[in-house]
């Protein structure tokens, strides 16, 4: 693709590690591909509805969907949350597994206060 780097693969590299157990790319062993340069799990399609509540007034408030999945790039042990509206920009987040967990317990809690 245009502007991706792209690294030089040898058969040994090629000879790509374990994949983790939730990814559902097929990687093409001996050929260099683009989407063989990262591992990622199935999306789940989230149905939103975003808004601007100290701007707007709440009818202007938008449903959606997000796409969420786990990513990681081969030869990385990071793995990351890509949270990004499935039509648009409007919303993109990508976060190491250990961030997604901070957000998650705040989330939870602000849910919970909210819905008291």
């Amino acid at each position: 693709m245009v502007g991706e780097l792209m690294h030089e693969q040898t058969e040994d590299t090629a000879a790509l590690e374990e994949c983790p157990p939730w990814c559902r790319r097929s990687h093409h062993r001996g050929e260099v591909h683009a989407d063989d340069q990262h591992h990622v799990s199935r999306p789940r399609r989230i149905a939103v509805v975003t808004g601007d509540p100290a701007l707007e007034p709440e009818d202007l408030a938008v449903a959606g969907a997000v796409v969420a999945r786990l990513i990681r790039r081969t030869r990385s042990d990071q793995t990351w949350v890509e949270v990004v509206s499935e039509e648009g920009r409007d919303v993109r987040m990508v976060l190491t597994v250990e961030s997604a967990h901070r957000l998650l317990a705040v989330l939870q809690e602000l849910v919970a206060i909210g819905t008291a």
